[in-house]
């Protein structure tokens, strides 16, 4: 079965959309931008290399939402494996802005876990391996999960 990208983006603006939605119940002024699909390559390079997740209206850093199938809560201890990607090095390493944070969002366990960009860049390492949504191998950068800090601290940290 072919990847359909339009439905992963707009799957991935549900979950900004639903970090966005915490953070502003948490006093955060931020937002979702509405999805935009690039309808060719110039577009697509701009997006990338311009666009986030989640815009944090009073600091010129955002946040990037990446959800995921594996089952935990807003526990770090509740992530059930020793590492996780953070995002493709082709992806990361094209970000004019780099994000101030990572939010991994549990479409199953519905659990929210932070990494802080500047705080854990120092721990991660590349793998290449076969991504089997895309159907392709890639790069991607790995943390240990040690350096995943719960949603909750995202928040006071924002607001405070």
């Amino acid at each position: 079965m072919k990847f359909d990208y339009k439905a992963s983006f707009v799957l991935g603006g549900k979950y900004a959309e639903l970090v966005a939605k915490r953070l502003r119940s948490d006093g955060v002024d931020c937002y979702a931008p509405p999805i935009k699909f690039a309808r060719n390559k110039e577009e697509r390079d701009y997006m990338t290399k311009y666009e986030t997740d989640v815009v944090l209206n009073r600091l010129p850093y955002g946040l990037e939402v990446k959800s995921s199938s594996r089952i935990f809560g807003d526990d770090v201890l509740s992530y059930p494996y020793a590492s996780l990607f953070v995002d493709t090095v082709s992806g990361f390493d094209a970000k004019v802005f780099k994000p101030l944070a990572y939010v991994f969002v549990s479409q199953t366990g519905g659990g929210m876990l932070c990494l802080s960009v500047k705080h854990s860049q120092h721990t991660w390492v590349i793998k290449e391996r076969f991504d089997q949504y895309r159907k392709i191998t890639d790069r991607f950068y790995s943390v240990p999960k040690e350096m995943l800090k719960p949603f909750s601290l995202m928040s006071g940290v924002l607001v405070g």
